[in-house]
């Protein structure tokens, strides 16, 4: 049973707080949503991984400013999208069906937190649990009430 100090350790050791609500959301036309976010607990993986980025980050800043952004390459991923990406979220077949968005927000001095949205546009209640996972550990979060 999940609550709110319900942590997941990804492959590299990093722990992300999972926190499982329904809310108003602007993002789908039926503004009832259910959210699930993954923000990592700041420890010395996420330090060294942020030292990392913001070094790739201004290499990538420098050569676009030099070479012209289309020849600088891709810009580097943050830690949201590259230790929070190994996170899969399975959910109930009811709403596998249904709208949804993920986003990886990050960067340099922010906590890393990824967002997976479900429009419930059109659906009363629905039951079930997801089941959030990585290549190391898994947890099992039964979908909130109205």
């Amino acid at each position: 049973m999940a609550n709110d100090n319900t942590l997941l350790k990804t492959r590299s050791g990093i722990e992300a707080l999972l926190t499982l609500f329904r809310t108003e959301t602007t993002l789908f036309p039926s503004n009832t949503a259910i959210v699930l976010e993954a923000t990592a607990i700041p420890s010395t993986g996420t330090q060294d991984f942020d030292a990392i980025y913001e070094q790739a980050l201004e290499s990538h800043l420098d050569a676009a400013a030099r070479l012209g952004i289309r020849y600088a390459g891709a810009p580097p991923m943050s830690g949201a999208h590259v230790m929070l990406g190994e996170i899969r979220v399975e959910p109930p077949n009811a709403m596998r069906t249904i709208g949804r968005s993920i986003q990886s927000l990050g960067g340099t001095g922010t906590e890393w937190t990824a967002r997976w949205t479900w429009d419930l546009s059109g659906i009363e209640s629905i039951d079930g649990e997801l089941l959030v996972q990585t290549e190391v550990d898994a947890v099992t979060l039964p979908l909130p009430r109205k």
